[in-house]
C-alpha cells in the first residue's frame, strides 16, 4: 500500500468511527425525543381526565348532585395539586423544545 493509500485507509477507518457514533448519538437523540412525544401525550390525557372533571364538578354546582355527581374534596384538592406541578413542568419541557427549534 503506497503512503497515499495508508493515509486514505486512515482516514475511513476514522470517518466510519465517526459515523458510527454519529448514528448512535441519533439513536440516542430519537429516543429522548419519542419519550418527549410520549410525556406530552400522556400531560394531554391528563388534561382531557382534568377538563372532564372540571366540566362534572360545574354541573354538580350549577344543577345540584342529581345532574353529575359533585366530585369528593381530596379529589378536588388531588386535581388541583396535579394541575399546579403540571404547569411547572409543562413551562420546562415546551421551553426545551422551543429551544431545540432554533437549530432546525
Amino acid at each position: 500500500m503506497t503512503d497515499t493509500g495508508a493515509e486514505a485507509h486512515k482516514d475511513h477507518l476514522r470517518y466510519e468511527q465517526e459515523h458510527l457514533k454519529w448514528s448512535a448519538d441519533h439513536m440516542r437523540a430519537l429516543a429522548i425525543l419519542k419519550r418527549a412525544e410520549a410525556h406530552l401525550l400522556h400531560h394531554e390525557a391528563e388534561i382531557a381526565a382534568h377538563r372532564a372533571e372540571i366540566a362534572r364538578h360545574e354541573e354538580a354546582l350549577t344543577h345540584g348532585d342529581a345532574q353529575a355527581q359533585n366530585s369528593a374534596e381530596n379529589e378536588h384538592k388531588a386535581m388541583n395539586h396535579a394541575h399546579m406541578e403540571a404547569r411547572v413542568d409543562h413551562d420546562r419541557l415546551l421551553n426545551a423544545i422551543a429551544e431545540l427549534e432554533k437549530l432546525l
